[in-house]
C-alpha cells in the first residue's frame, strides 16, 4: 500500500509541475515490472518445478495461486517426486485427488514469509498454511564462536535449496524434498497402514506398547522396516514365540520410541549450529538403556546403551547409520508425532532378555 501512495504522490506532483510550467514534456509512469509473474505462472514456465506443476493443477490449486495473494510457496523439485517414485505427470492421476491437493496445500502459506521473516536459531516454528494444518520451519544460523552465518533453513524436516524467489503475488522457496504430512493419522494408524512394519507393530503389541501411540501427545519414532528384522535373522512367528515375561519389552521395542519428543532428523543439524553439539541423548522409557541420536548433513545414527548405574562403562548394544540417500523415508509428519524409517536394529533378542 505504501508503494501505491508513494506513485500516486509522484503523479500529482508531476501534474502540478505542469500547471506551472510553460513547457510540454512527455510524462513516463512507472510501471510495474511485468518479468515477476504470479506464482502459478512463474512454476508452470520453470522446468524442475515441472511436477509441482502437474500436481498443482490436477487439484485446481493453480488459479488460487494466480490470485491476488499473498503466498508462500515451498516447491518441490523434479526429483523430490521423483525420490517418491513420481516420475511423470500423469502419475497423479493415479492417486486421490483430495489427498493429493493436501499434500499440495501443505506447501503453501497464505501469507508473504521471507527468509529473514523466521525467527534466529528458531526450531520447529509454526506456520498456517493453505491446507488448514500448521508446518513447522527451523533456522540454524549462529553456532557459539563463528561470527559466521550457517543459514541452515528447513519446512518439515526439508531442506530449503534457494530463497526469496519474488513473485508478483508473494514469494517462492525450493526444497529438494518433498514434506510428508498425514492429516488427523495418528502414528499408530500410520504403522497400521504399512504392512512393512508389521513385525516391528507385532512386537509392539506383544509387550503391550501399541495403545499408547494412538493416543494424544508426541511421539518420535524410528521404526525397524521387516527387512531390518530379516537381517537380524528375525521373523514373524519368532515374535509369536516371544514369552514378554523374559523379555525386557521397553528395551526390544520402545527402544525406538521417543516419548513427548517430537523431532525431525534436521532438527538435531539446528540444535548442533545453535549449540555446538551434534548428540541427542534420552533414556529410555522404564529401562536403564539410553538412545542416542547423532546427526550430520551426510548421514544419521542412532544407537542404544545400557547404562547399569555405578562408575561401569555403558555396554552399547547396536547402532544404525542411515545415509542422506535413504532421507526421503523420514519425517513422516503424523497428527501426534513423526515416524522414521529405520533399516536396521539396535538391539538383538538377547541383549533384551530379562
Amino acid at each position: 500500500m505504501k508503494g501505491t501512495y508513494s506513485n500516486i504522490y509522484t503523479v500529482l506532483l508531476l501534474l502540478s509541475s505542469l500547471l506551472f510550467s510553460c513547457k510540454h514534456e512527455d510524462l513516463t509512469v512507472p510501471k510495474p515490472n511485468k518479468d515477476i509473474r504470479p506464482a502459478g505462472d512463474f512454476i508452470r514456465n520453470n522446468y524442475d518445478f515441472s511436477l509441482f506443476y502437474a500436481a498443482l493443477e490436477y487439484t485446481g490449486l493453480v488459479a488460487e495461486l494466480n490470485g491476488k495473494g499473498p503466498f508462500t510457496v515451498l516447491a518441490p523439485t523434479d526429483q523430490a517426486f521423483h525420490e517418491l517414485g513420481v516420475q511423470l505427470p500423469g502419475d497423479f492421476q493415479k492417486m486421490n485427488k483430495d489427498s493429493l491437493r493436501f499434500v499440495m496445500a501443505y506447501h503453501i502459506l497464505p501469507i508473504r514469509l521471507l527468509s529473514s521473516d523466521i525467527p534466529v536459531n528458531g526450531v520447529d516454528i509454526r506456520y498456517q498454511t493453505l491446507a488448514g494444518k500448521q508446518l513447522y520451519a527451523s533456522l540454524g544460523m549462529f553456532s557459539p564462536g563463528y561470527n559466521y552465518p550457517q543459514n541452515f533453513f528447513t519446512f518439515g524436516g526439508c531442506q530449503l535449496d534457494r530463497r526469496d524467489i519474488t513473485l508478483s503475488n508473494g514469494v517462492m522457496h525450493t526444497m529438494k524434498k518433498l514434506q510428508k504430512p498425514f492429516p488427523d493419522v495418528t502414528v499408530q494408524a500410520w504403522l497400521a497402514a504399512r504392512p512393512a512394519y508389521s513385525i516391528y507393530v507385532a512386537g509392539l503389541k506383544k509387550f503391550g506398547l501399541w495403545d499408547a501411540l494412538a493416543r494424544p501427545g508426541r511421539f518420535t519414532i524410528f521404526a525397524p522396516n521387516n527387512q531390518a528384522f530379516a537381517d537380524a535373522g528375525i521373523t514373524m512367528e519368532d515374535i509369536a514365540a516371544l514369552n514378554p515375561a523374559l523379555y525386557e519389552g521397553a528395551r526390544l521395542f520402545g527402544a525406538y520410541i521417543l516419548y513427548d519428543r517430537q523431532y525431525f532428523i534436521t532438527d538435531k543439524i539446528v540444535f548442533g549450529i545453535i549449540n555446538a553439539e551434534s548428540r541427542y541423548k534420552y533414556r529410555v522409557k522404564d529401562d536403564d538403556c539410553d538412545f542416542e541420536l547423532t546427526a550430520y548433513f551426510q548421514e544419521y545414527t542412532v544407537s542404544l546403551s545400557h547404562v547399569p548405574g555405578g562408575n561401569s562403562q555403558p555396554e552399547v548394544f547396536g547402532s544404525v547409520t542411515v545415509p542422506s540417500t535413504e532421507w526421503v523415508k523420514m519425517d513422516n509428519i503424523c497428527e501426534n508425532g513423526i515416524v522414521h524409517q529405520l533399516p536396521g536394529l539396535m538391539v538383538r533378542l538377547d541383549q533384551a532378555k530379562k
